[in-house]
């Protein structure tokens, strides 16, 4: 055990009995609707309304063990490196990245599924996932915890298209169990931004911040 632990959780106890050279490669990130429960002092990053990433540790039968803050604090290891050998550590998980073109604005995007550990939280390794660099970030729409459709943001192209990406993840949410809510995100590393799209008498449109206004300025 890695200290003394303020709690009997079986599950917090269970993650205590990992030796510390095991750990990084244990580390594993799940992402959530907000609300679900994760058991009492969850490690978690609260990175949009409606959704949380919580850090957990990957089980003997690969089981979800949500990491708890006060285990947390007891390891000589900050929180922000934890999230990283998390990133690091799903890169072993298997996916299903399927490329394919959006609308006549032929815009590159991509539907990527989980093939066993849940597939949302690759959104944070967007970059590695798909195998290209994503300078600007990409736009992102989570269907639910293990599956999302992205359109890296390479030129106007890619705008022309959000609203094809939108009716996508429409009909694939319809069909998908415990589906997340419909939103359109910019994502850029570990930054997460609501583009508050939707449909409004007819006719699809989104807002973007100050800072991915500064970014398409520049696109082609």
């Amino acid at each position: 055990m890695l200290g003394v632990l303020p709690c009997s959780d079986p599950a917090c106890r269970t993650v205590a009995g990992i030796p510390p050279s095991l750990l990084p490669s244990r580390l594993r990130i799940v992402v959530q609707a907000s609300g679900t429960p994760l058991g009492e002092d969850p490690l978690t990053a609260d990175f949009h309304p409606d959704l949380v990433a919580a850090l957990v540790v990957k089980g003997q039968q690969d089981e979800a063990l949500v990491l708890t803050r006060h285990l947390a604090a007891t390891w000589p290891v900050p929180p922000a490196r934890l999230w990283d050998d998390a990133l690091d550590a799903l890169g072993v998980e298997p996916l299903n990245v399927q490329g394919f073109h959006l609308s006549t604005a032929n815009a590159p995007a991509f539907a990527v599924n989980g093939q066993g550990w849940p597939g949302a939280a690759h959104v944070f390794r967007l970059d590695r996932a798909l195998g290209r660099p994503l300078p600007n970030g990409a736009l992102v729409t989570l269907t639910n915890d293990n599956a999302f459709v992205t359109l890296p943001l390479e030129s106007n192209a890619t705008l022309r298209a959000t609203a094809a990406l939108w009716e996508l993840n429409g009909a694939l949410a319809r069909d998908t169990p415990r589906a997340l809510p419909p939103r359109l995100l910019w994502v850029r590393g570990w930054t997460v931004h609501d583009l508050r799209a939707g449909v409004v008498g007819g006719e699809f449109s989104f807002e973007m911040p100050v800072e991915m206004q500064s970014v398409v300025a520049g696109l082609a």
